[in-house]
């Protein structure tokens, strides 16, 4: 092992850059005439108030009739053992209804944009240059076609269930139905959460 002399290892404290004390005095002395005199007091105070607040939120009194807690009444409710599965059934069914009745519009518009017009047309412009039969074959019959079946089936299903699905989720609802299911599915190994999973297979 190849030794160094002590100087190598030693940091100069001079090399630091030094601190202008002057320019932090000034900067400190004009943050103190900015904030005013009662910074402190106010810093308390406001602390206080916070903690306050909170007590008031968390603490329940003997002598207090319990105020009602729209969150907490809506989660007792879907998280329920009696109403909690039918309320999921019955909104996810909603959900399903919507996407499924909703989509048929969308899918026939895009069924007659890209297949009954779009198709006949690119044909025509393919017989007028002049295309051999394969090569019309292979990107009109083939991939254009396929393409257009799958947008026009697909696309609109989608754009309208995963909308749906995240509003569920920013509404808070997915978190209680994934503890609903979670003692079912810990009976299969599994965790209540891979239900959402499941679920976005839908779309």
């Amino acid at each position: 092992m190849t030794s160094y002399p002590l100087s190598h290892d030693a940091i100069p404290v001079g090399d630091q850059p030094a601190v202008d004390a002057d320019a932090v005095l000034k900067t400190a002395e004009s943050l103190r005439w900015q904030i005013g005199r009662q910074f402190h007091e106010q810093l308390m105070e406001d602390i206080y108030t916070d903690a306050a607040q909170v007590a008031d939120r968390a603490v329940t009194r003997p002598d207090e009739k319990p105020r009602f807690d729209l969150d907490r009444t809506i989660d007792r409710i879907v998280t329920s053992r009696i109403w909690g599965f039918p309320l999921m059934i019955l909104l996810f069914t909603l959900v399903f209804w919507i996407t499924i009745s909703g989509a048929n519009i969308p899918s026939g518009w895009l069924a007659t944009l890209l297949l009954d017009m779009g198709h006949p047309f690119l044909k025509g412009i393919s017989a007028s240059i002049g295309l051999p039969w394969w090569l019309d074959g292979l990107l009109l019959d083939g991939i254009y076609l396929a393409t257009a079946w799958v947008i026009s089936v697909m696309l609109p299903p989608m754009a309208i269930f995963f909308p749906l699905f995240t509003l569920l989720e920013d509404f808070g609802y997915l978190p209680r139905v994934a503890f609903n299911l979670d003692n079912m599915f810990k009976k299969s190994g599994a965790h209540g959460k891979q239900a959402l999973s499941m679920m976005m297979g839908f779309g």
